[in-house]
């Protein structure tokens, strides 16, 4: 009887993985793969990094070609008045940090714009001095109160995906932001893919500039003069 039993199992068992197999393989739309395959994503460059921090320069530049901006935004003048107007004092061309490209013509588009790009440790410290970007940490909350990076944002991924409730509440934060904001997402690091499904949320919901910082929790606290909070 007992063997009798587990032989029924064992071919229920066998059917029900053949089934899953043959499913995932012809039928599914997007089929799981057989082995984990790593997500791999590009490195930004700094200076395309910082193009996307930085306002344009276009008009504080080059005057001449922008006149029909400054005129439109810039009362009549006479015509002295009316360059040095077009040219801010030197201390507003030299920031101590990145600020956020205003919505506007002259901005070049950033070559990061629309997909997801790597941030390094270094650049995540650049990135910091700027306010304009946000930090979502996708760990549980216990781990994110145990230390996360200064300012970031709490968004379980796991409990978004599993809890309406939650997920509604964070919608509704995601929704009432700036989506020219510049965002960087992290998780533990590592092959932890929380970040990823993070940044893919970002990205469907309208975000323009997302980043992941692969190096994650592990390797930010890592780096002894790695500012944090609790």
């Amino acid at each position: 009887m007992i063997k009798s039993t587990l032989r029924d199992a064992a071919i229920i068992a066998t059917s029900a993985i053949a089934l899953g197999v043959v499913y995932n393989a012809a039928f599914s739309v997007k089929p799981l793969p057989w082995i984990r395959q790593p997500r791999i994503v590009d490195t930004v460059s700094t200076d395309a990094l910082f193009r996307t921090l930085t306002p344009s320069r276009a008009d504080t530049t080059q005057p001449s070609q922008n006149s029909a901006v400054t005129t439109a935004s810039v009362p009549s003048t006479p015509k002295t008045d009316s360059t040095k107007q077009s040219i801010p004092p030197p201390s507003s061309q030299q920031s101590s940090a990145p600020r956020l490209p205003p919505k506007n013509d002259l901005t070049p588009p950033s070559d990061d714009h629309g997909r997801v790009r790597a941030v390094t440790y270094k650049q995540v410290r650049m990135m910091l001095r700027n306010e304009d970007v946000l930090f979502m940490d996708a760990r549980r909350k216990d781990e994110y109160d145990s230390g996360h990076i200064p300012r970031a944002l709490n968004v379980d991924i796991q409990l978004f995906e599993l809890d309406p409730n939650y997920r509604n509440q964070i919608m509704q934060m995601l929704y009432s932001l700036d989506k020219r904001r510049p965002v960087v997402t992290y998780c533990g690091g590592g092959h932890c893919e929380l970040s990823h499904r993070l940044s893919d949320l970002l990205v469907s919901i309208g975000f323009e500039h997302v980043f992941i910082y692969l190096g994650g929790w592990n390797e930010y606290s890592s780096k002894p003069d790695s500012p944090r909070q609790q």
